[in-house]
């Protein structure tokens, strides 16, 4: 009798511990329970008192992947902008499910691509002067193909940036108010 205690014992202490190296993982950053759940194995932990733990966490509301899913897109867009593609890409390493990740991004409010593809071309013309306009271009799409934009949305904004001279008309202010 005296053996089931002391291991009963020890599986309450062994799930503390790993409950306590949760909390202090979460402290850190948010993570998917996926994530979670391979941080915690690399411990060394029983993968049985992980997923107990796991458990115990889901039932507090201290881990959910959806609400994680959620907040992790919404600050993606305002910290580092990009693509639908890419944002799925990110979402999935997260281990997300694909069905959690399509339906986020698909539930983005303020997802606006060609106003975050205008925003950052923008912002990269400014660091862009002596450099040819046909550079500029094949630099930008280089840079907003990485970051996971879609090729109509890249081309629209800069077919009416550098149409409308946009970009020399911003490197012309950025030149006059050195003066």
């Amino acid at each position: 009798m005296q053996n089931e205690e002391k291991s009963g014992d020890s599986t309450e202490a062994a799930l503390l511990k790993i409950k306590s190296d949760a909390l202090r993982l979460l402290s850190f950053s948010s993570r998917s329970i996926e994530e979670l759940r391979n941080r915690l194995k690399q411990k060394k932990h029983p993968p049985a008192l992980v997923e107990q733990a796991i458990d115990s966490l889901k039932k507090q509301g201290l881990v959910d992947d959806v609400k994680f899913a959620k907040l992790f897109a919404e600050s993606r867009l305002y910290s580092r902008p990009t693509g639908r593609r890419q944002l799925e890409i990110d979402l999935k390493k997260k281990g997300l499910p694909q069905e959690l990740v399509r339906q986020t991004v698909s539930d983005l409010k303020d997802y606006d691509e060609k106003g975050m593809v205008r925003e950052l071309v923008l912002k990269r013309l400014k660091g862009m002067s002596g450099v040819s306009k046909e550079k500029k271009r094949m630099r930008l799409y280089g840079l907003l193909k990485r970051r996971g934009f879609g090729s109509d949305a890249i081309f629209s904004v800069m077919d009416e940036i550098f149409r409308h001279g946009g970009a020399e008309d911003l490197e012309f202010k950025e030149n006059s108010s050195e003066d």
